[in-house]
């Protein structure tokens, strides 16, 4: 059985073609403990999975942290990214995925179902995150979207 945690913070979502909506981001845990929850919940939405994530690569001015922290995060990011990957191959889930480089200073992966608009979920992913200042560190947010889930490290 899953179980998140349930402490949640609620941010505004803020999408072009629509009226807002909040999306609550759920912890999952550290960035080891994550991985079991995000394939169970993968599993459910079918036999295959695209994941697009964005990869701190810099700063932008209004969100810079320190250098350290930064290349950090990112070598967190990547590690989990391909041990995500793995544990859905395990789990007979036909896995990809995509790296983009970010000046958000959070790695965002965005599960993308094979017959869902990938510009749509990452529009909305990015809108998610864009305003959200979250003070955890090394933690993984699960935040549920309309068109599928996104897993946010921070």
């Amino acid at each position: 059985m899953l179980s998140v945690m349930p402490q949640a913070a609620h941010l505004p979502l803020h999408i072009q073609q629509g009226p807002s909506k909040d999306v609550t981001f759920n912890e999952l845990g550290n960035f080891r403990d994550a991985v079991e929850p995000f394939v169970t919940l993968l599993s459910r939405s079918g036999p295959s999975v695209r994941l697009h994530c964005t990869v701190p690569t810099m700063c932008s001015a209004d969100s810079c942290i320190d250098l350290h922290d930064l290349q950090a995060l990112r070598a967190r990011s990547l590690v989990f990214v391909h041990e995500l990957v793995e544990a859905l191959r395990a789990s007979g889930i036909a896995a990809s995925y995509r790296l983009q480089p970010s000046s958000c200073p959070l790695c965002v992966i965005c599960a993308l179902p094979p017959n869902i608009d990938a510009n749509r979920v990452k529009t909305a992913a990015a809108a998610a995150v864009k305003d959200a200042h979250l003070e955890l560190k090394e933690r993984a947010l699960l935040a549920r979207l309309e068109d599928g889930l996104a897993l946010v490290l921070t």
